[in-house]
């Protein structure tokens, strides 16, 4: 069986299969161009909720460094250190003993020293 073909018939074949293969080329060419502006679609969504995300938690870190800085503000006002309170407390104590001993001689003496 010899299958004989003219040179028309051969350009013909060729030009219908370089059809083909450019149709198919193409349409993959569609999809992945598609698929590739959906991503970046997908990739916009997230950078602008990423980026709505951070401005509300930057907005509740400000708001937190500003009550950081107001008790910062207020703890010298409000609250002693241990160490300034055994201070007061010791002259106070000192002070008490001096008059408690003054009494004492007085009591004692019957006059003051």
């Amino acid at each position: 069986m010899t299958l004989t073909l003219e040179l028309w018939q051969v350009i013909t074949l060729l030009l219908a299969i370089l059809g083909g293969f450019w149709t198919v080329a193409k349409i993959l060419a569609g999809q992945v161009g598609r698929n590739i502006d959906e991503k970046f679609g997908a990739v916009a969504k997230s950078q602008e909720l990423t980026s709505a995300t951070l401005e509300s938690h930057r907005a509740k870190l400000v708001d937190l460094e500003k009550d950081l800085l107001k008790l910062m503000a207020a703890l010298p006002l409000e609250y002693v250190r241990r160490e300034d309170f055994i201070r007061n407390q010791t002259t106070i104590e000192a002070k008490l003993d001096g008059v408690a001993h003054s009494l004492q001689q007085l009591a004692l003496t019957g006059k003051p020293t």
